[in-house]
């Protein structure tokens, strides 16, 4: 899935599996492969005992996994940091426990499901992360973009992207894609890019100030006749 996707990185200091929706395995492997370190949050833990795959590290409030399953851990030498603390998310405690080993490059999973106030926080979290944070979906990656920002991302026909303020990034602008747009500023209550297509073999995207969150989508889509207008809103 990921081999042919020159838009994500091909190594990460770690990789975080939290305790929300759960990506595919082919996913997780990929990902897996491409980190260093592997490091679960909370009930996470127990979607790895599944796939008998052991992390480095365990950290959270340790009340979403069973004494079993962190004893299983703890026997085949993960290192367990209890972080209690009901209203911080635990990924927020998972990149805090990276900043504390000098992991500055991350992959998270899991971060989605039934609680979109801690997905929102997940989101503005990695925007103020130290280092970079790259999250995951079955089908999307959010990529976090803050301050003076100019990329090149080889993006195969058929993957959408998407580009927003969040909540405003100024002088922004989008080429190589259907809809391209120079220096505009992307607001979440005003401008942004929907469900673009790449146009070109690169995409060029540059961004001078403020913070923006750009997603594209790992799987190819069918887009013949889908959109007949520009997405650009």
């Amino acid at each position: 899935m990921l081999r042919r996707l020159a838009f994500i990185n091909s190594v990460y200091d770690a990789l975080i599996v939290s305790n929300g929706q759960p990506v595919r395995r082919k996913l997780f492997d990929e990902l897996h492969d491409r980190a260093r370190h592997l490091i679960a949050l909370d009930g996470g833990l127990e979607r790895l005992r599944r796939w008998g795959v052991v992390p480095e590290h365990v950290v959270g409030d340790l009340d979403s996994v069973t004494p079993a399953t962190l004893a299983w851990a703890r026997t085949a030498g993960a290192k367990i940091h209890r972080r209690p603390s009901p209203d911080e998310p635990d990924v927020s405690k998972g990149m805090a426990l990276c900043q504390w080993l000098g992991f500055r490059h991350l992959a998270v999973v899991g971060f989605t499901g039934d609680r979109p106030d801690h997905m929102l926080a997940v989101l503005d979290m990695a925007l103020k992360a130290t280092g970079s944070v790259e999250l995951f979906t079955d089908e999307l990656v959010y990529l976090p973009l803050v301050g003076s920002k100019k990329q090149i991302i080889t993006v195969p026909q058929g993957h959408l992207i998407s580009w927003f303020g969040y909540p405003v990034a100024e002088k922004c602008s989008l080429t190589g894609v259907r809809w391209p747009f120079r220096n505009r500023t992307l607001r979440m209550s005003g401008f942004y890019s929907l469900s673009n297509e790449p146009a070109a073999e690169e995409v060029h995207l540059s961004q001078q100030r403020g913070r923006s969150l750009l997603s594209i989508s790992l799987n190819p889509l069918n887009l013949q006749g889908s959109i007949k207008r520009n997405e650009n809103r």
